[in-house]
Formats: C-alpha cells, structure tokens, sequence
C-alpha cells in the first residue's frame, strides 16, 4: 500500500509503512514468539498468521476536526492540524465520501471547530463506523449541546445526499482531555444500531460499542476461537451440555461463534457495557442461537461467584480483555478455578504474558499471530491453553 500523505510527512500513524509486508509481519510475529515462548508447552508450534487486506480495511475512523466552521478540516489525532486526511487508503470505500459529507453539515451549520490551544470551539472530533454491506453510522463530538439545533436544521440534506447513512448521533463530551469522546449519547437520525456481518454472525453495534476495527481480520479470529471450541469440547468425559463462559464478550463475537459451531452447548456471556450485552442479545435473536445467553455484569465477580455455584466451573472460558489484560484477579481465579481449557484472545500481548504469567498451570498449545493493524507495531494474538 502506498499512501501519498505519508510519503510527504504530513501523516505518519501507520509508522511501519516503509517497510516491505514481509517484513512488517516477519518483525512483528518474532517479537511476539519471543514474548510468549516460556509459555509454550514442550512441542507447542505457532500455527499461521491471521491476515487481511493492507488496504480498505478499517471499519471505524476517529477524526480530529480542525480549521474554521466555513473551512473544516478532519485530520488524525496527533497528526499535523492542517493536512486533510478524509482520503486515507485505510478505510473502506464510501468512507471519504461520508467524511465529506460531514464536513459539508458543519459547514453549513457553521459549527466551529474546538480549539484545543484555546478551549474554544463546539464540534471536537467526528466517528464514522462502515459495514462490509456499505452502511455507515456517524457520530458528532462535540463540547456542548450549543450546536445541536443547527445540526438538526441541516441533516436532512446530509441524509439526502448519503443514503448509506442509517444512523447519526451526536456525543456530547464538555472535558478538556485527549478522550475521544464523553459519557452522553443523543440520537439525531435512522436507526439505534448498525448490523456488521463478521465472520458466520452479524453483530449489532450501538454508537458507544467497542467494535473491531479490522473487520476480516476479526471473522478469521471467531471463527478459529469457534474451531478450538470444537475440538476441545469433542473431547471425551464431559457429561451433559458443555459449559462456556465468555468473559469480556463484548458484543458477543466469541460466543455466537462458538454457540454456532457446537450446537450442544451452553455458551454464556459476560460483559461490563449494558449497551454491549443489547447488542449480543440482539445478534444471538436474528441468529436463532437460543443456547447462547448474555448478562450485563463484572466479569470477575460474576466467574467466582459462579463457580463457587453447585454448577462449578465451566467446561471452557474465553477471555478477550482490553488492552490492560485479565490483571491480578482474573488471572488468579482462573488459575484456581480448575477450568482445564481456556482461550485467550489478546490485544496487547505485553500483558498477556503478564497473565500467564500468574497462571503456571495453563500452558499454551496453540498460538496464531493476528495482524489486526497492518503497518503499525501493534499486535494482536489468540492462543489456546490447556491446564497440566
């Protein structure tokens, strides 16, 4: 991929983009093997790369908005305030035309920008979410409601001009911090969630749900997360239904899948974001996966809890926590808790190892490499473990 702002320095976020792919991947799979080697049980090998396309493939944008209300600007946060990036090759195509169209509305509605330098201004920053269907939801950052008549005044002919557009929202987020957004949603237009087909599953995102951004990349790790689900819960011994505890479900990615691919199942799952566990429910209905239910709870206190049940323990659990990992706690209890198989799907394998760090009886197995952000040193990984 080759990408004109980068080459001319105005934006460097994909900070590996100089390097050949073969590289980038070569680079990025032996850090993370080294990372993760005094973890491997004796005869352990890496299985391949998950990979998607270098191009179009980032579902979710965060753009900064900068310039005049009759001159916006939508940059990258930290990227040079002046430089346009509404044409970046990262996202799918009928992105920039919606990004565009966005900037029209605050033209029209003559929202200025918010000056970070000055602690002046409305609009902060403008979030677009694409589908592989062609569907966007885009959603309006700004400090205050101040602005939210002259954008309601002038959405119809954005909605005019984009029908792809099925949902519109406006955040309101009043601190001065580097978030991205703040705690109140206010709907303006269309429909509360936009369907995302990923993988063999179409799942509901509301605007505040945390979404991958990789779309292809995420169908290849549910669906492998689902294969070593299989595999594990064939095995004989188990009696009755197996148990499935997906922990950190998010919007449920693990879970349909794995409820899809074993149909005997009883696959719950947990997730602190009452929106999120809306959006599960709502993907397990349109999917007819009755096995698979969700609850809006703490994670960690909700497994202990459970387990300490007449039920005990589940026959396998899936974790996939954010990027800070499972922590003291988590890891702890799954390493006490007798749960002889677990997959472990990491954003930031650094504290991975951390966790499995705490958790001596569970030993990896198997281990994928998932390059979740192509041209950056961000990596991602699944592995499967088993308790010896």
């Amino acid at each position: 991929m080759r990408c004109h702002h980068f080459d001319s320095g105005a934006c460097r976020s994909c900070t590996l983009l100089d390097l050949p792919r073969p590289q980038q991947l070569a680079e990025g799979r032996e850090r993370v093997e080294s990372l993760l080697a005094p973890f491997f049980a004796p005869g352990t090998r890496w299985g391949p790369p998950l990979l998607g396309p270098e191009a179009g493939f980032r579902a979710r944008g965060k753009m900064a908005v900068g310039g005049t209300a009759a001159a916006p600007v939508l940059t990258l946060p930290g990227q040079a305030a002046g430089t346009d990036l509404c044409d970046c090759p990262l996202y799918p195509a009928g992105v920039e035309e919606v990004l565009e169209g966005a900037k029209a509305l605050i033209r029209r509605a003559q929202v200025p920008p918010y000056d970070v330098a000055r602690r002046r201004g409305e609009i902060k920053n403008v979030l677009v979410t694409a589908s592989p269907d062609g569907q966007h939801l885009l959603r309006l950052v700004l400090r205050s409601e101040r602005a939210l008549g002259r954008l309601r005044e002038h959405l119809p002919r954005l909605l005019a001009a984009h029908p792809s557009l099925i949902a519109v929202s406006a955040n309101i987020h009043p601190a001065h911090t580097t978030a991205v957004e703040g705690a109140q949603e206010i709907h303006l237009a269309g429909a509360a969630t936009i369907p995302v087909r990923t993988g063999d599953v179409t799942l509901f995102a509301r605007p505040q749900s945390f979404l991958q951004t990789n779309t292809a990349v995420a169908a290849q790790l549910y669906r492998q997360g689902a294969a070593w689900a299989r595999e594990i819960l064939a095995q004989p011994g188990a009696e009755g239904a197996p148990r499935v505890w997906d922990l950190y479900c998010g919007l449920g990615g693990f879970a349909l899948h794995v409820a899809r691919a074993v149909p005997g199942a009883r696959v719950t799952g947990v997730e602190v974001s009452p929106q999120a566990i809306d959006g599960a429910r709502e993907a397990a209905e349109a999917a007819g996966l009755r096995s698979a239910t969700f609850l809006a709870a703490d994670a960690t206190r909700w497994a202990a809890t459970e387990a300490a049940g007449p039920k005990g323990p589940p026959d396998l659990a899936v974790v996939n926590p954010p990027r800070r990992g499972l922590g003291p706690e988590l890891a702890g209890w799954l390493e006490r808790s007798g749960v002889a198989d677990v997959l472990y799907s990491s954003c930031n394998p650094a504290t991975l190892a951390t966790d499995l760090a705490a958790m001596p009886s569970l030993q990896i197995t198997a281990g994928r490499y998932v390059d979740m952000f192509p041209h950056t040193a961000h990596a991602e990984v699944i592995v499967r473990l088993r308790r010896t």
